[in-house]
């Protein structure tokens, strides 16, 4: 479905959920959901928010200043403004641009309803009020996100799941300014939900043969719009990743005496002996054999 049907089927569930909601020991209100409209605007004067905004750029360009700061900001890129940040918009002529604004404002719960174990939800997300002013690219999480997000919306999901959703949006947001920090790592990134979806899959999937139509038809999409998304959030193929996951099996299986290499290759998923043990090769750099042999000798000595 194009940017032009969403623009007109989404704006009244938008309207909807648009509402409080609370999370552990935070309360989200969510203040506006729109696919900004600037009409023949050329800019927009400095002001400021009492609330969080996020702007994602769907397809164009626009340019924000942030004090003396100029950002471009074009398709796929993203910036957030915390409360109180001064900033300003302008518009290029002839090139306009299309995104999505999420406002929202955060407050903790009261105390006595609260049950925080960890880290309080709400101390994470008041961690955006530190975001550094500036135009970030996507790396692909956040389309993935956003794109489910509408397309749940389209089907009528209930208000509760579109607004969890956007709840996991703002805790990616949150992982990745403590990534920016250096706080912590990028393999601690909450992972796409599409790409976590498909992993579930692979690695519970016991036949020698992927029904790649099944996988598709169980989240359902299109195989050929699946591969695709797959591949733009990973960049990789869902085959190369099932043959990883399937090798990543065998492995651990090597670590048996009692199996045979065929056996192995069979409970990994790999229907052609021939096949697995040039791809067991490729990947770490010996035959299944001598892997084998390694192995055993290196925990020996």
């Amino acid at each position: 479905m194009d940017l032009e049907q969403l623009k007109s089927l989404l704006p009244p569930v938008f309207n909807q959920i648009c509402q409080e909601i609370r999370i552990n020991d935070a309360v989200i209100e969510w203040v506006d959901i729109i696919f900004e409209q600037i009409g023949t605007a050329s800019k927009c004067p400095p002001h400021a928010h009492t609330w969080f905004e996020f702007n994602y750029i769907l397809s164009g360009q626009m340019v924000t200043h942030f004090g003396d700061e100029l950002v471009q900001v074009g398709e796929g890129g993203f910036f957030l403004i915390p409360p109180g940040t001064i900033h300003s918009h302008s518009y290029t002529r002839g090139n306009p641009h299309e995104e999505i604004c999420l406002r929202w404002r955060i407050r903790p719960a009261s105390t006595e309803k609260a049950d925080v174990q960890g880290e309080s939800f709400f101390t994470r997300l008041q961690r955006l009020q530190e975001w550094n002013s500036g135009s970030y690219r996507d790396n692909g999480n956040l389309h993935g996100l956003l794109e489910q997000f509408f397309q749940e919306a389209l089907t009528g999901q209930s208000e509760l799941a579109l607004q969890l959703l956007l709840i996991h949006l703002l805790e990616y947001l949150s992982l990745l300014q403590m990534t920016m920090q250096g706080q912590v790592t990028s393999s601690t990134a909450v992972k796409d939900p599409l790409v976590r979806k498909v992993e579930v899959y692979l690695e519970d999937f016991q036949s020698s043969r992927l029904s790649v139509g099944e996988l598709a038809a169980s989240l359902h999409m299109s195989y050929g719009h699946l591969s695709r998304q797959y591949k733009k959030l990973t960049g990789q193929t869902i085959i190369h990743r099932m043959n990883q996951i399937r090798l990543e099996k065998a492995k651990e299986l090597m670590k048996l005496p009692g199996l045979r290499i065929a056996e192995i290759a069979e409970q990994a998923g790999f229907a052609d002996l021939c096949y697995f043990s040039r791809a067991f090769k490729k990947h770490y750099g010996a035959s299944p054999q001598n892997y084998r042999r390694q192995t055993a000798a290196n925990e020996s000595t």
